[in-house]
């Protein structure tokens, strides 16, 4: 492939946001390919440009990838944009950007607006060392589950969630971690933005019933002068909880070495991680 394939971050909120040299990239390329050609079609109206436009989701077919290569491999230009912010972060820039330069195609990605980083530097947590974990399982066990390693990890932690599921998120961090900080940011960017700041009981009172816009919870990282709740009172030093069972199959299926699944199980229940290895290794 000779083409360029450009990833463009668009707005998440406030259109103000889109920088000129995404706009440049937009009226020049020759193909936009998108999560959602209406949200992009929009888009594109409202800055007055008119581009042929290709639906590149997570179920993208033989025909999008195809229609893409095919304009790569003839030397043009094409543009991505994910819904909102920046593309490859928890939606199928990475694919298209993985798919281009297998052919040998020139990638670039424009900087601009991105949920994560403005949540984890808004949310007032530190910022020196942080994870991203996408969006939260939607199953109450798997997530309570999921929400006990966050709780171990020494680093702030951001996530996404669903404004009809965070007041049971709230609840879960309430019983598992009430002592720590967190943030919870609502509609960013946009003419009502929030923040809530506290510990989980304290965000969910001042959240009250609200369950419209789009969310994002940034977690402070456990130190030492706060524990989880919920430790490794289950664990005996010999049999492995059944939850801890079904984290480390989900890390194995996930692609995940049994030695990297057991560290932040490790941290969790406060054990040695060579002893937990063993003891994951034996079962």
């Amino acid at each position: 492939m000779t083409g360029h394939l450009i990833l463009v971050p668009t707005p998440i909120g406030n259109l103000g946001d889109l920088t000129h040299r995404a706009v440049e990239v937009l009226e020049t390329c020759d193909l936009v390919a998108c999560e959602d050609t209406r949200r992009t079609g929009g888009l594109l109206a409202h800055l007055g440009i008119e581009k042929p436009l290709q639906r590149f989701d997570d179920h993208a077919g033989e025909e999008a990838y195809a229609r893409i290569g095919l304009a790569l491999a003839n030397g043009h230009t094409v543009a991505y944009c994910s819904d909102a912010g920046m593309p490859g972060i928890n939606d199928p820039g990475f694919e298209i950007a993985r798919m281009a330069r297998a052919g040998g195609a020139k990638v670039t990605v424009l900087p601009g607006a991105s949920s994560v980083l403005l949540a984890v530097v808004a949310s007032g947590l530190p910022c020196h060392a942080f994870s991203f974990l996408g969006y939260l399982p939607s199953k109450g066990e798997a997530r309570r589950t999921f929400l006990k390693l966050i709780a171990a990890r020494e680093e702030t932690t951001v996530v996404f969630e669903t404004p009809h599921r965070i007041h049971e998120v709230l609840d879960e961090l309430h019983d598992l971690i009430p002592e720590r900080e967190i943030a919870l940011g609502r509609e960013l960017t946009k003419l009502h933005e929030t923040w809530y700041r506290g510990t989980p009981d304290e965000v969910r009172k001042a959240l009250g019933k609200e369950s419209r816009g789009e969310m994002v919870l940034v977690l402070a990282g456990a130190d030492s002068k706060r524990t989880v709740t919920e430790a490794a009172a289950d664990f005996d030093g010999e049999t492995l909880p059944e939850w801890a069972i079904r984290f480390l199959d989900a890390a194995r299926d996930g692609g995940m070495t049994l030695r990297e699944a057991v560290k932040p199980l490790a941290r969790h229940l406060g054990v040695n991680a060579s002893d937990l290895y063993k003891r994951a290794a034996e079962r």
